[in-house]
């Protein structure tokens, strides 16, 4: 299998009473639905530790490169929802989208948690980590309305995997702990 030299990056909250009908949707259907794109490479999901500032959800996609989301494949899953995706578009909030070119990976982040930072300049790249450079001509989601997006800041990248939740989190940092992918 190739190995990815692309990052899609999306940060998310949804309407709190949908909160578990969502995870439902987006852990069976959505990203597995997103998966089957080809040069979609990997997922991985991530439910922010509370309290924090930024979007409640991640989500990462390993791409073969930065035009997989230019394809027609991933271009009629945009275009064409299914009934559960369709029903859960409105109900997204603080959503931010970074395509990004991967700068240095050991491909997709394991670990039960993700500690991610952004930053405007280009970071130290650190042992294990992804660190990934956003690509700002990228399109935006075509049926996102206004209020339903939120910019989480940067130009760079950098997520690390973590086997347990740090006591003491970096300042600027957002901690995750990992979701799962599938059906429960």
């Amino acid at each position: 299998m190739p190995e990815a030299t692309a990052l899609l990056a999306l940060w998310n909250g949804v309407t709190p009473e949908l909160d578990a009908e969502y995870n439902a949707w987006h852990a069976e259907e959505h990203v597995p639905e997103r998966l089957t794109v080809p040069g979609m490479l990997w997922a991985r999901r991530y439910g922010a530790h509370w309290p924090q500032t930024g979007p409640r959800y991640l989500t990462l996609y390993g791409l073969r490169d930065a035009w997989v989301l230019e394809e027609d494949a991933y271009q009629r899953l945009l275009r064409e929802p299914t009934p559960m995706s369709a029903r859960m578009r409105p109900h997204l909030c603080h959503l931010s989208r970074w395509v990004c070119a991967l700068r240095e990976a050991e491909g997709a982040p394991v670990g039960e948690g993700l500690r991610v930072q952004t930053f405007e300049e280009r970071p130290v790249a650190l042992p294990d980590a992804l660190l990934a450079e956003r690509l700002h001509d990228a399109a935006p989601l075509p049926w996102l309305q206004g209020g339903q997006e939120h910019a989480v800041r940067g130009h760079w990248l950098l997520a690390i995997a973590q086997s347990e939740r740090p006591t003491a989190p970096e300042p600027g940092a957002m901690l995750y702990a990992a979701l799962p992918i599938g059906p429960r």
